[in-house]
């Protein structure tokens, strides 16, 4: 993203949240909380812990630099960016909702001349999959779908609601099928969540019964 586009997203961002702040600062502040794998994400742009995002936070505190890519109609801010594996959702000018995917492989670029480059690359955003229990919060509620998804909802203790859904391998590679895709949908308001994974609700209200079914499945 060149310069001319990161100075014009920031001014639609700016513009476009500048009313909704005005607006949310005469009402009682809500809980924020960073959104899973943040400290993370500072530590690979070189430790520096400027830009950090959290949920319920205005949207016009996020770098603009971090953005690859917002859809902007008719010079109006849309309701999603995306940062690296990260999609943020904000349709009141503040992100409610973090959405990122792991996968074990990621597609490599064709080879220019010969077949020496394999059509696959490991991802090391993948080792943070070994990190859902201390990062999410421990399995409290899950489903497994005939198709062969499972859906799992965690709470983290800064009670940050995260549904996990483990998906067969989204990209082949060696033992590919032993490493399940995953996608975290992460909030903190179940109005929000449960609009990106209608399944967050019914998860919820299992996770709140006392003989709630709880396990540990990352992998």
């Amino acid at each position: 993203m060149n310069r001319f586009w990161i100075a014009a997203i920031t001014i639609v961002i700016c513009a476009s949240a500048a009313g909704v702040a005005s607006a949310q600062s005469k009402k009682a502040a809500k809980p924020t909380a960073l959104i899973p794998f943040e400290l993370e994400r500072a530590k690979e742009r070189g430790g520096s812990a400027s830009g950090l995002i959290r949920l319920n936070d205005d949207v016009a505190r996020m770098s603009a630099t971090r953005i690859i890519e917002m859809p902007v109609v008719d010079g109006r801010m849309g309701e999603h960016a995306r940062l690296d594996n990260l999609e943020l959702f904000f349709p009141y000018g503040s992100v409610v909702t973090a959405t990122a995917e792991f996968h074990k492989y990621r597609p490599a670029l064709l080879a220019a001349s010969d077949n020496t480059v394999p059509e696959f690359n490991p991802d090391p955003l993948y080792d943070r999959v070994k990190t859902f229990d201390s990062q999410l919060g421990r399995v409290c509620a899950t489903e497994q779908h005939s198709d062969g998804r499972r859906t799992e909802m965690r709470i983290s203790p800064d009670r940050v609601m995260s549904v996990v859904q483990v998906m067969p391998a989204k990209y082949a590679g060696p033992s590919s099928q032993e490493h399940p895709s995953y996608k975290v949908i992460s909030g903190l308001e179940m109005r929000f969540l449960s609009f990106k994974e209608p399944e967050a609700d019914r998860l919820y209200r299992q996770c709140q019964r006392p003989s709630g079914q709880k396990v540990s499945a990352a992998q």
